[in-house]
């Protein structure tokens, strides 16, 4: 499993930019007169955005700041800010990338894709089915952007032995076709689940927020909408990209 390598050090001068241009948004900037609230969260926005893109901090502890921040400036009260940071949303996104570093640990997801490919069997359609499939049922249970990741690397495989097989010359269009399903695939299967993609998770919590007393919308009730629009546009990108890209030609 590939480490993830972060910057740990603090950047003192960075840090001092920040706070400069922080204070003087404050103290001479007013973006709606009568609402210092506003100026005040503008602010705070352009600070976090300045450290996280420049690292001045570790980027975990500069998302913090809202905590201290928004109290003290008066925007929201600690008890407002702090459910914003712990809620049933925040969990579920903690659980869909706790199971994407388990099979990515433990090569599931490669497993279910070969054994998905061995299946299917060798014709072009068939191995453009198997890894759209494949792509689309791991992108139900983990982040899309992930499981893109991962297929990537069986897909050049098997382009690989195609290219042995037909020649170079004969399946650089399908293999253009056989990524661009992975990546569709992926986007595709992210719609069917809550946890499949990040906007329908914070979908869920915007509409609470927005429409407190609105309907609750629960994972069940989610996959029953959106599966079949899953289903349905699968279909139509499979076929559409297995005539755009066809491979005559059928594998040994």
């Amino acid at each position: 499993m590939a480490t993830l390598i972060q910057k740990k050090t603090i950047n003192f001068k960075l840090i001092i930019i920040g706070l400069l241009i922080f204070f003087g948004i404050i103290l001479f900037v007013d973006l709606q007169p009568g609402k210092p609230n506003v100026t005040y969260t503008a602010a705070i926005a352009f600070l976090m955005a300045f450290w996280w893109i420049s690292e001045a901090l570790p980027i975990g502890v500069t998302s913090f700041l809202p905590i201290i921040l928004f109290p003290f400036l008066g925007i929201l009260d600690g008890k407002a800010i702090s459910n914003a940071y712990i809620n049933y949303v925040i969990f579920l996104f903690i659980g869909g990338f706790l199971m994407a570093l388990a099979m990515e640990k433990w090569n599931l997801h490669k497993r279910i894709a070969l054994k998905v490919l061995s299946i299917v069997g060798g014709s072009p359609f068939m191995i453009l089915f198997g890894f759209m499939f494949s792509a689309a049922f791991l992108s139900m249970w983990m982040s899309n952007t992930a499981t893109t990741m991962m297929m990537l690397p069986i897909a050049f495989s098997v382009a690989t032995a195609l290219e042995e097989v037909h020649g170079k010359s004969k399946i650089n269009t399908f293999v253009v076709g056989l990524l661009l399903a992975i990546a569709y695939a992926c986007s595709i299967g992210g719609i069917a689940t809550l946890v499949g993609s990040p906007p329908n998770l914070s979908f869920v919590r915007i509409f609470e927020i927005i429409y407190p007393e609105g309907p609750s919308i629960s994972f069940g009730q989610w996959m029953t909408f959106a599966f079949p629009i899953t289903v349905i546009m699968f279909i139509f990108t499979l076929f559409f990209l297995f005539i755009i890209y066809k491979l005559k030609e059928k594998t040994k």
